[in-house]
C-alpha cells in the first residue's frame, strides 16, 4: 500500500500569533497557494491515488480539497488524522491573550509539560498508531492523507525511528507499506536527520 501523507498549508493561527493545535482556522491565500503547488506535484510520484482523507480541521480540509480538485477525488473525512490537542485551554488564543488570562498555564505550557485539557503524548501517539493500523486495513492500495506537523513527527518517531525536525506548510512524504515496514520513497519538505534510524 501507498500513502502519500501531505501537511496542510499555511493558516490564521499561524500569521496572527495564535496556539494552534487543536484550534480550527481557516487557510490564509499564502497557504492555499502553498497547498496548489504540492498538489501540482503529485501526478507526478508513484502510484495512482484513489481517494483523499482528511483531518476534520478546516486548514487541513482545505487543502485535501485543492488536492482532490486537482487529481480529480473525493475527500473524505478521517477523525484519526487530527492534530494532537497540545495547548489545551489555551487553544486559538493569542500569545498576549493566554499571558493575561493563564501566565502561570503558559509557564507550564513553555516547559513542555502537561496543561489542562491537552492530549498527553501517549495517548496521542497511541491515535497515531491506530491511525495508521485503520489506514492500511481500507481498500485502497494509494491514497493521500492530509494531516498537521505533529502528526507527522509522531508517525516519523513511532514507525521509522526518526526524529523530524522540521515539516513545511504544504510538505509531503510518499511512502509504501509492506509487511508492516514502511519505506520512503519521496519526501519534500521535511527535515530529518538519518542518524537515529534503525
Amino acid at each position: 500500500m501507498k500513502i502519500l501523507f501531505v501537511r496542510h498549508g499555511e493558516s490564521v493561527d499561524d500569521v496572527e500569533d495564535r496556539y494552534g493545535g487543536s484550534a480550527d482556522f481557516d487557510l490564509t491565500e499564502k497557504g492555499k497557494t502553498q497547498v496548489s503547488e504540492t498538489a501540482k506535484k503529485i501526478p507526478s510520484l508513484d502510484g495512482k491515488f484513489e481517494i483523499v482523507l482528511s483531518s476534520p480541521l478546516k486548514r487541513a480540509f482545505q487543502s485535501a480539497e485543492i488536492i482532490s480538485n486537482e487529481l480529480g477525488l473525493k475527500v473524505k473525512v478521517f477523525e484519526y488524522l487530527k492534530e494532537r490537542n497540545l495547548n489545551g485551554v489555551l487553544t486559538g488564543l493569542t500569545r498576549n491573550e493566554a499571558r493575561e488570562k493563564y501566565p502561570k498555564v503558559v509557564e507550564t505550557h513553555n516547559r513542555w509539560e502537561y496543561v489542562d485539557g491537552s492530549e498527553r503524548t501517549e495517548d496521542f501517539n497511541n491515535r497515531v498508531k491506530n491511525a495508521i493500523k485503520y489506514l492500511l486495513e481500507t481498500k485502497y492500495n494509494s491514497l493521500v492523507a492530509v494531516t498537521h506537523g505533529l502528526f507527522l513527527k509522531a508517525f516519523f518517531k513511532e514507525f521509522l525511528n526518526i526524529d523530524v525536525k522540521k515539516v513545511r506548510d504544504g510538505g509531503f512524504v510518499l511512502l509504501e507499506e509492506k509487511h508492516g515496514n514502511f519505506m520512503i520513497l519521496k519526501k519534500d519538505g521535511i527535515e530529518y536527520e538519518l542518524t537515529n534510524s534503525r
